[in-house]
Parts: structure tokens; C-alpha cells; sequence
């Protein structure tokens, strides 16, 4: 049976496959030619295009716009450059667990013989960087579509890509993935070992967000320390007594998980720990709704399943003897060691009192983080009752997301502030998209952890090492950036100037440029990694 084999109507079977999957918006940067022919078809359809300035900030924005609305994150990208620009965000999304598909234009296998430019084997290319890499052909090209944004929701969520090429058949993603079932001994030996625990702890992973809901339910009447990683921060209120931290893989959560006696792992990828050896010697018992890697785990138990049915079967079976308060306690015994280290001169601005400041005059904002030193201060001060995760890189652990994924939480989430907490180094790879935020006028506030160096690189650096020429930068004024690409900006180096510059009730998007001493940083790193 034939197929579109135009451009154009290869392009209407693409729209119509999107909109049937539920995409409601496609970032890109388009190159001309059958990229203007999706964003045209797509736009016919009701479905918006958000031009950005890169391909890989394009993907970052949709896939995080795309975890906050639960539907695929669609980004359209030209052929050759585009594609591979765009490689990081493909990376992003499928190590952070995030649904992007992305589709590409690609010299055509009709024209392949006779076109050596900006020829790739781009399927071959994206392939280690996505769960599924294919061309989009002129094979029931919309059915192709749906079961390719399906598959970029499905757990664990992730990249696909399409290659898209009027000139031949095409390929057909992989089916569904069968949903497992739950040996009943396993659950049986689970539940045992949840009832002779005396001091569990619940570590909360990427993987239940999608179903918060499910889990609040479950924990609120759990008398026990509940840690998150990462990813997972924001899913349990951290009013809770019971919410206990953050779990990292490293120093921060030791001396707690050391007094338990089981771990009872929701959605634990072991894409979000630090790489080192698991602590402490307590059973571990592990809930997810997809097989996942558990050699990190040393021997769990592992329960694949919906968290709806397993936890309250296994919670049930819950009787902790750990003192009233214990979560809370160790929280704040955590904010307390991170608060001692030594006052900075001439009341210099510090990263604690950035984090603490942003959080107090913006309020709980939906939040995103990049990577860098700023991150080990902004992720266990900044405190969130949720419902939404903060948005954060951490299985690629990339600089350069923060801004991106800023863009897409501030569609996804209209009419809520955006807090954006990046450093210098992570801003100047986004930086053109500011442009982007003045643009669509969104109400973002991007605070940078300005000390014009790569921070935490500058810590692990050793003698011989490259010194000072491979960490620092020239200092820059992003306030002046800002300014010039039409959106308000504000240079502060101490408490009082940032409180005045975050206290305005005008929204839309500020950039707010944080002159800081970096000094109380080894500090930080000491406490959380050891």
C-alpha cells in the first residue's frame, strides 16, 4: 500500500501521528526545507512551534516540558549539524529520564548517492544516545509516530529519534515493553522483611514522579526518615517530619543510612547515585514499575509493579520504632553542618546566602538547577512542598540545562514562577537563550553564581593539572547580557542588593547576575561527598 512520499505530505502524517499522541508543542531550530514542513503542518493542527537558539537547548526545553505535562516532548531539528548539536539533549533526556522525540531531516536515501553533503548516518549516530533510532518513511508513517512518542513516554522515559525521509519505507519502533507481574513469594519475602525492620528508611527515585500522587498517599502515615534523590525532590512534601534529605550516593546521608536496618528503594535508578559503594549492610528491598540495574544495590530485593498496589502492601506491613521526628531531625542536622563554614570578609555574598535569599523572597518556585558548585548548596537548602520535582540533570549531570529547562517548566507551568539557579559557567553555554525568555515574555528568574570559574572543577584540581588557565574565566556582566537582549538585569554582591532585586512584584523574566566568594564551597563539598 503506498505512502507519502512528498515532503509536505510526509509532513501531515508526522503532525497528525503528534497530535494523536497528545504533543502539544515542537522547540527547534529548523533548517529550511522539510523542517518548515513539519512546523507548518504541526501548526495547521494546533500544535505551537518554540524556535530556540541551539538544537541541544531545544531538546532540553522539550523534554522537561514534556515531563511536567506528561506528553512526548517533540523537538525538530535540520540535517547533519542539527542532528549532531543535538546529541546532548538526546543524552540528557535518556540518562534523566525524560520523554523527548526528536525528528530530524537527513539527506534522503532517494539523493544519497549523488549528495556527500551534510551526509551522516544519523540513525547510526543517535542510536547509543536514545532507547530507538529509525527513520520516518512512507510506511504508515502516522502509526509510526504515535508508537514512537509512546515509547519515549514509557518507563523508563527517554529519547527516540526519527529520521525523516519521504524516499523510503521507513522503520517501525519496538513494541511495548510486556508489563511484569509480581512473583507472589517475592512480595511475600518483601513484606517480611518490611515487618521485622525496626529502623527503615524509604529512599525516593526518578522514577515514582510520575506517580507522586500514588506515592504521598502511601507514605503520609509511615512513621519513618524518607530521603529523595535529585530528581526525585519535590515528589514528598518536605514539610513532612518524616522528609529526612536528600540521597546522594555520598557523605550527606551516611550517618542515617548506617542506623538502618532495611531500605526500602521507590523508583531507585541507578542512574541518579554517585558512583562509590553502596553504604551501610541493611536489607534492601527495591519497588519499580520496570526491571532496572540493581548490581549497584549490592543484593536487593527487587518488586517490579505499579507503586498504587505494591507500597501499600509493603507499608502495611511497617511498624518503626524510629524516634518521633527522626526524618526532620536529620535534616536539619544536615542544614546545620552545611551552615558552619567560616564567615567570608567585608560581608562578601555567599552561596548559602544566595540559595537561602532566592528562596525566601521567590517563595517555592517551580525550580531548575545546573550543574556545578551552586548545585551542592541549592539542592539540600532550597526546601520544596512539591508537588512538582525540581528539574535538574543528574544522570548526564550536564551544565547548560538549567536556562533550557527553565523555558520549557514556564510553558508547561503558566501563571507559575520559574526559578532558575545556574552558575557562570553553566549560563554562558545557554546563554543566547535569554533571548528566548524576552521573547515569549516568561516569567523566569535566572539567579547566576557569578565567581567567573569553573568551581567545582577548581576543587578536585590537583598540582599539574593546568592551574588557574583551565578553570577561570574573564569576568562578564550577564546583567548587561540580559539587558541588551531585552530582559531586565541586576548585578548584587551582597544580602540586601539581591533581596531588592528578587523583591519586585513586575513579572516576567530578571536576570539576576550574583557576584559571590566561592571560598565556603570546599566546605560544602566536604560535607555532602566527604
Amino acid at each position: 500500500m503506498g505512502g507519502p512520499t512528498t515532503s509536505r505530505a510526509l509532513a501531515d502524517a508526522l503532525a497528525e501521528g503528534l497530535r494523536d499522541a497528545g504533543a502539544e508543542r515542537i522547540f527547534g531550530v529548523p533548517g529550511g526545507g522539510p523542517n518548515l514542513d513539519m512546523i507548518g503542518a504541526a501548526a495547521e493542527r494546533g500544535i505551537d512551534f518554540v524556535l530556540t537558539h541551539g538544537e541541544t537547548a531545544a531538546c532540553i526545553a522539550a523534554s522537561t516540558y514534556g515531563r511536567l505535562t506528561g506528553t512526548p516532548g517533540v523537538a525538530v531539528v535540520t540535517r547533519g549539524p542539527g542532528l549532531t548539536s543535538a546529541a546532548n539533549g538526546l543524552a540528557q533526556a535518556t540518562l534523566d529520564r525524560a520523554p523527548l522525540l526528536l525528528i530530524s531531516d537527513t539527506v534522503t536515501a532517494a539523493s544519497a548517492d549523488r549528495t556527500a553533503h551534510q551526509r551522516l548516518d544519523q540513525v547510526g549516530a543517535a542510536t547509543p544516545l536514545t532507547k530507538w533510532s529509525g527513520t520516518l518513511g512512507h510506511t504508515d508513517p502516522k502509526d509510526v509516530v504515535t508508537a514512537a512518542a509512546r515509547l519515549a513516554l514509557e518507563a523508563p522515559a527517554g529519547a527516540v529519534h526519527l529520521a525523516f525521509d519521504p524516499t523510503t519505507p521507513g522503520d517501525a519502533p519496538p513494541a511495548p515493553s510486556p508489563r511484569s507481574t509480581v512473583d507472589p513469594q517475592d512480595l511475600a519475602t518483601a513484606r517480611k522483611l518490611v515487618t521485622a525492620s525496626r529502623h527503615p528508611v524509604v529512599i525516593v527515585g526518578v522514577d515514582a514522579v510520575r506517580e507522586g500522587a500514588a506515592l504521598r498517599e502511601a507514605l503520609a502515615g509511615l512513621d519513618c526518615p524518607v530521603l529523595v534523590t535529585y530528581e526525585a525532590k519535590g515528589v514528598v512534601p518536605e514539610s513532612w517530619p518524616t522528609f529526612a534529605g536528600l540521597f546522594t550516593g555520598a557523605a550527606l546521608e551516611r550517618p542515617l543510612l548506617e542506623r538502618a536496618d532495611l531500605v526500602l528503594g521507590v523508583g531507585l535508578d541507578p542512574v541518579e547515585p554517585m558512583p562509590g559503594p553502596w553504604p551501610g549492610d541493611a536489607a534492601v528491598v527495591l519497588v519499580h514499575t520496570h526491571p532496572v540495574e540493581t548490581g549497584y544495590f549490592g543484593d536487593p530485593l527487587l518488586l517490579v509493579g505499579p507503586y498504587a498496589t505494591l507500597l501499600p502492601a509493603l507499608v502495611g506491613a511497617a511498624a518503626p520504632e524510629w524516634p518521633s521526628g527522626a526524618g526532620s531531625t536529620a535534616n536539619a542536622a544536615t542544614l546545620h553542618r552545611l551552615g558552619e563554614h567560616p564567615a567570608t570578609p567585608n560581608g562578601a555574598l555567599t552561596p548559602l546566602d544566595v540559595v537561602r535569599t532566592a528562596r525566601g523572597s521567590l517563595g517555592d518556585a517551580l525550580l531548575t538547577v545546573d550543574a556545578g558548585a551552586h548545585m551542592l548548596v541549592t539542592m539540600p537548602v532550597w526546601a520544596t512542598n512539591g508537588p512538582d520535582p525540581v528539574l535538574i540533570s543528574n544522570g548526564l549531570a550536564t551544565m547548560g540545562f538549567a536556562l533550557p529547562a527553565a523555558i520549557g517548566a514556564a510553558l508547561a507551568r503558566p501563571g507559575r514562577r520559574v526559578a532558575c539557579l545556574t552558575g557562570d559557567g553553566g549560563l554562558g553555554m545557554a546563554m543566547a537563550e535569554i533571548e528566548t525568555l524576552a521573547r515569549l515574555a516568561l516569567d523566569v528568574t535566572v539567579v547566576v553564581f557569578n565567581d567567573a570559574a569553573l568551581t567545582l572543577i577548581a576543587l578536585k584540581q590537583r598540582a599539574a593539572q593546568g592551574g588557574a588557565p583551565a578553570i577561570t574565566y574573564r569576568a562578564t556582566d550577564f546583567a548587561a547580557v540580559a539587558v541588551a537582549m531585552g530582559v531586565r538585569g541586576v548585578v548584587v554582591d551582597d544580602i540586601d542588593g539581591l533581596r531588592r532585586a528578587l523583591a519586585s512584584s513586575a513579572r516576567g523574566p530578571l536576570v539576576v547576575d550574583a557576584r559571590i566568594d566561592p571560598a565556603s564551597y570546599r566546605h560544602v563539598i566536604r560535607t555532602i561527598r566527604g
